[in-house]
């Protein structure tokens, strides 16, 4: 993912640069509603940074596109997960 565009403005993180979607175009992470995510799920299994492009995410409560390997969906179960366990 380009990691600069996004639905909020994330501060840049040093793990970024490490990131296996540095320089892939956006849209890729971003497919419409109920568009398919598989491509994009490729990509993050495979990156060094996955856990933190994920939990930045999710800190920063992002609703859109696939982050970290999950969806918005995902994203949202992984919240209560991590609130439940607070």
């Amino acid at each position: 993912m380009s990691l600069g565009i996004t639905s909020r403005t994330f501060e840049r993180q040093p793990w970024m640069a490490d990131a296996a979607c540095r320089g892939m175009h956006t849209r890729l992470f971003f497919p419409p509603r109920g568009g398919d995510a598989r491509l994009p799920k490729e990509v993050c299994a495979s990156c060094p940074v996955r856990v933190e492009c994920l939990d930045e995410a999710v800190r920063n409560l992002e609703k859109h596109g696939v982050w970290g390997g999950l969806s918005e969906r995902e994203r949202r179960q992984e919240r209560k997960r991590r609130r439940s366990r607070t």
